[in-house]
């Protein structure tokens, strides 16, 4: 979707349809506006681009379950959540966390490319990692993203440009294990009101948990994520990833991945002629082809090309 308009009604409206209702005002008597909203990729992870091209000022009311991750491309802003501001500018992304009373300042110059992730799922995320319910509701500390942080950010983002294709877009497995993947990202690496309670989480899972995980894991198929697995095992994602190092020498990430690829290569010896690496990649929850081909070689020794050609005859 695409909207260019010098409206501010229409601009506001069609704002209001992507993020939620709120109101604007033009700053500095600039009466114009040359305001362009763009929206591009799968639902649950639509990317959203805005640019006013003059100075304003939004009110947002409480942002109304709107968890919003708004990275800054050109210019800055000013952002006041609950009683606390902060200013943030070029290649910075700020997490907007919902339900509070929020208050948005942008300079002529600012355009911002945000993200909204579904608040009910990531609270569930940072549930499973903590190994209980939450007792009050998930909220992130109004602060940009670390350097480190930023950089897997834009990666994510870049790669949820990069699968608008079609094709790709229909493999729900491979957006179910990216869509966990973000919101254990956010939710382990950014400040928030249970970061404490996460860090303490200590106790290993015991050795059988950690069989058991693993069988959930094969025969659950590429579907299952290793959020599932811990909410099935009654344990929390933090124990069940001391259990796997302390019992594997990896994570239960790693452990997911590598059954993943076991599944894969089966799928590609057993292949036909409507085959391809990227349907099977996709198919075993794999949305990043390079990494696929990447970890695929580093396992078995070939790329998943070369396996494909040989167990065709040498075709291309």
């Amino acid at each position: 979707m695409r909207l260019v308009t010098r409206d501010l009604q229409e601009a506001i409206a069609a704002v209001t349809d992507v993020y939620c209702p709120h109101n604007v005002k033009v700053l500095e008597g600039i009466r114009g506006i040359d305001a362009v909203l763009e929206s591009s990729g799968p639902s649950r992870q639509q990317i959203v681009t805005l640019r006013y091209a003059a100075p304003v000022k939004i009110d947002a009311g409480s942002f109304d379950n709107l968890l919003l991750f708004m990275t800054c491309v050109d210019g800055s802003a000013e952002a006041r959540q609950g009683g606390i501001s902060v200013q943030w500018g070029k290649g910075k992304t700020l997490p907007l966390s919902p339900n509070i009373s929020s208050e948005l300042t942008f300079d002529r110059q600012f355009c911002q490319k945000s993200i909204r992730l579904d608040k009910n799922f990531v609270e569930e995320v940072c549930s499973r990692l903590i190994g209980r319910a939450l007792d009050v509701p998930l909220r992130f500390r109004l602060a940009p993203f670390s350097a480190a942080l930023e950089a897997a950010w834009r990666q994510a983002l870049q790669l949820i440009r990069n699968l608008e294709d079609t094709e790709l877009s229909l493999a729900p497995c491979a957006w179910k294990q990216f869509e966990e993947f973000l919101g254990m990202l956010v939710v382990e690496a950014h400040p928030h009101n249970y970061s404490d309670v996460l860090r303490h989480v200590s106790s290993a899972a015991e050795p059988r948990l950690v069989r058991e995980a693993e069988h959930l894991m094969r025969t659950g198929g590429p579907a299952i994520t290793v959020g599932e697995v811990a909410k099935a095992l009654r344990v929390s994602l933090r124990s069940l990833e001391l259990g796997f190092r302390e019992a594997r020498n990896m994570t239960p990430i790693q452990a997911h991945r590598r059954i993943r690829l076991s599944a894969a290569r089966e799928a590609l010896l057993n292949s036909t002629r409507s085959t391809s690496v990227t349907s099977v990649a996709m198919a075993c929850g794999f949305p990043h082809l390079a990494r696929f081909s990447g970890y695929y070689q580093q396992t078995f020794g070939e790329t998943p090309n070369q396996t494909l050609r040989r167990c065709r005859g040498g075709e291309a």
